[in-house]
């Protein structure tokens, strides 16, 4: 179909429900960057493909009443380019134009060469109405036709018509459909004996000799549909081929109207233009001396194929009573001066009372230019196309870039022109994770700018990652190799504190496999978390960023900065607020933060029967023995101090102590109640752990620059790692490569 169907969807569908609405429905179609323009040709399917999108995108509107719309959309729109005016004069009543809906396509069918018109057949009429035919090589527009059969009825003719299916039939070559239109019919006149004449007047009858110079092209046919007679200028298209006595059927297909080319579909039409198609190309003819003969054939069938056209002829039928014949009274469909050079013919080979010269004449004149202009459009609108395309492209690009600075929900409002100030909102329950990369500034010493870059790169690639997965917010990543992330905020949810822990326990999990590219060593972290209420939004209008204040933040920031290696440190509201969840969190003790004075906080140990919870229970076990059979020490006079080993700026600064008061005591053994639930249900008989595991290595990262002072193997002069620092009581031994935890009795 051509682009102007398309077009007039496009424009009312615009100008009713908004342009909004129309990007919807070619989102939805799977066409969003396609540009309809009025002389190129579109597949059928689209407008099936946007009537089946507007059902889904439009309240209250089927698939049907889609097509239908369209149909009087197309009535409508026909007005911009003046073919309205042609409607108009159709006809005098609503049925004069039923009956030439097929020659009112062969009337634009020189501005729409490629037109694929249906066929419409008034196959009986009364004085309340007709029987409409409508053939098709389309499927699916039945609908369609009756939206413009409703619509000319009511714009031109200012009739009122109720339209009725009454049979529809698909087949492999398209559908059948046949329609009641019920309206006043005024122009109806029920058929006549017709007038013979006055017994005075006698008709002087023509000879067969005249007649064939009258009509130089035409085909006459008995009721057998058997060849009998053929127009002179006829015999020179065809080359001397001889087709008198054959079927007509077998010489030529017809083309116009879509019904089987049989003897009773012809006298029911003969007031509907005919088209017929030579079933055998004819060679191409050129002029030597004056005279055309036939273009020497190209090896080339490519060439051939340019060398040869099919032949159209375009007419009425008529039937001569005294022959008992039909007569096809046609000439060839030739556009210009080139067509006419090709079949052999001269002007004057055409004939003078028709537009047959006029029509080549101007066709010659104005059909390149046509063409060259059709051609520009059609360049345009392909370059129109891709230029959406790429638009999109970069329009998402650009939106990708923006939603990984700011939140999405927030920089679609920004979008829109909210004022940024607006965004600033208080959130009453948010969890905030802050992690840090240990041992990065001593990387920073030796490492070059690049090396830095790429590895600092890679980490975050990889945090960025589980971040997306988790549906957190990362605020920010700070120089010292500091990442901090927030849930529940900008969009609230009540699962934020579930979401951060399970994303710590994934940080530390992948941490492993990050490595220092100078020393080959792998890289550690350390992770800190906090549950409160903040208060968000959009600082700055030059470069603006979305950031977080409140006290939350900085206490997140100092449980990152008393925690440990490999290990993710909560404070006490987080650890309420993943409580009955799928997480295990032990109590650590009572901490003096600084700045905040002393607080309880909690290990997360990682998630109910995981492996690694298993293992970090068991640790944490051996700490919780070795804290209660110690008395308590200064911050750092004590081999138990968590933070002994904790290289930081700030580190001479802080302070840490253990309380063994009744509080205490109650909370390790809820501690202890919450690790041996744990570890029973392993059904662990003993406490030892094979060392080929490596989580267990990238869970406690053995040190092996601290030397044991009282090692659990029993020998006071063990140089293993293990029984010092803040491992004490673990101890590789070498005689049977198990390691053991000590315990109260050990």
């Amino acid at each position: 179909m051509y682009g102007i169907l398309l077009e007039s969807i496009q424009y009312f569908i615009k100008d009713r429900y908004g342009e909004d609405v129309w990007l919807r429905i070619l989102d939805t179609a799977s066409i969003r960057n396609l540009v309809f323009s009025t002389h190129k040709t579109y597949e059928d399917k689209i407008m099936v493909r946007l009537a089946e999108s507007c059902s889904k995108v439009l309240d209250n509107m089927t698939i049907n009443d889609a097509m239908y719309y369209f149909g009087q959309c197309f009535v409508d729109f026909c007005r911009h380019y003046g073919y309205d005016k042609i409607l108009r004069v159709a006809g005098r009543h609503y049925r004069d134009f039923l009956h030439g809906i097929d020659n009112l396509h062969e009337t634009v069918r020189f501005s729409y060469p490629k037109l694929q018109s249906p066929s419409f057949i008034v196959d009986s009429e009364d004085y309340d109405g007709c029987v409409l035919t409508y053939r098709s090589k389309r499927v699916g527009f039945t609908y369609y036709v009756m939206g413009q059969l409703k619509q000319c009825a009511l714009r031109f003719y200012n009739v009122n018509v109720m339209i009725t299916i009454l049979q529809e039939v698909r087949t492999e070559h398209g559908c059948h459909v046949k329609y009641r239109l019920d309206f006043d019919n005024v122009g109806f006149c029920p058929k006549t004996p017709l007038f013979s004449g006055s017994s005075n007047m006698q008709y002087i009858p023509v000879s067969s000799s005249t007649f064939f110079k009258l009509f130089p092209f035409c085909l006459v046919f008995d009721q057998d549909m058997v060849l009998k007679y053929t127009g002179p200028n006829l015999d020179l298209i065809l080359q001397g081929r001889d087709i008198i006595d054959q079927r007509i059927t077998d010489v030529f297909i017809l083309r116009r109207p879509l019904v089987d080319f049989t003897w009773e579909n012809i006298l029911c039409m003969k007031s509907v233009i005919f088209e017929l198609e030579n079933l055998q190309r004819i060679q191409q003819l050129v002029r030597v001396n004056g005279t055309s003969v036939p273009l020497i054939e190209n090896v080339n069938q490519a060439m051939e194929e340019r060398s040869t056209r099919r032949l159209l002829l375009r007419g009425q039928m008529k039937y001569l009573s005294e022959w008992k014949a039909m007569a096809f009274l046609c000439t060839p469909l030739i556009c210009n001066l080139e067509d006419l050079e090709q079949c052999g013919l001269y002007m004057n080979d055409l004939n003078m009372f028709d537009n047959s010269r006029d029509m080549v004449l101007a066709g010659s004149q104005h059909a390149s230019k046509l063409e060259y202009l059709v051609e520009q459009q059609m360049e345009t609108s392909k370059k129109i196309g891709e230029n959406l395309q790429q638009l999109d492209q970069w329009r998402q690009k650009s939106n990708d870039l923006l939603y990984s600075m700011i939140p999405k929900s927030i920089a679609v409002r920004l979008i829109r022109g909210e004022d940024p100030i607006n965004t600033c909102e208080v959130f009453e329950q948010v969890t905030i994770m802050f992690s840090y990369l240990i041992g990065f500034s001593e990387f920073c010493e030796r490492a070059s700018a690049m090396q830095i870059v790429e590895c600092i790169n890679h980490v975050f690639e990889v945090f960025d990652a589980i971040v997306d997965r988790y549906r957190a917010f990362k605020v920010e990543t700070l120089g010292d190799a500091v990442y901090m992330v927030a849930a529940g905020v900008p969009d609230r949810t009540l699962d934020h504190a579930n979401r951060l822990a399970g994303l710590a326990l994934e940080f530390v999990e992948k941490s492993q496999f990050l490595k220092d590219p100078i020393s080959e060593n792998r890289l550690r972290v350390k992770i800190g978390m906090h549950s409160g209420s903040v208060v968000a939004g959009i600082v700055g209008r030059r470069t603006p960023q979305y950031c977080l204040f409140g006290d939350t933040v900085n206490t997140a920031s100092r449980m990152q900065s008393y925690s440990e290696p490999c290990r993710i440190h909560i404070s006490q509201s987080c650890h309420e607020s993943i409580k009955g969840s799928n997480f295990v969190s032990v109590f650590r003790g009572r901490i003096n933060v600084k700045g905040k004075g002393e607080q309880k906080t909690y290990w997360l140990a990682g998630r109910h029967g995981d492996a690694t919870t298993l293992r970090m229970c068991q640790l944490i076990k051996s700490e919780h023995f070795r804290r209660k059979n110690t008395p308590r020490l200064g911050s750092f006079d004590s081999q138990f101090d968590l933070h002994s080993l904790h290289r930081s700026a700030s580190t001479t600064s802080f302070s840490s102590s253990f309380d063994v008061s009744d509080d205490d005591s109650d909370l390790d053994n809820e501690a202890m109640a919450v690790l041996n639930a744990e570890l029973e249900a392993w059904d662990l008989e003993c406490e030892n752990i094979n060392p080929s595991d490596q989580i267990l290595e990238d869970l406690c990262f053995i040190d092996k620059d601290v030397v044991p002072s009282n090692c659990s193997c029993g020998d006071s002069n063990c140089q293993r790692p293990g029984s010092g620092g803040r491992r004490s009581g673990l101890c590789t031994l070498p005689e049977d490569g198990e390691v053991f935890y000590a315990t109260k009795n050990s």
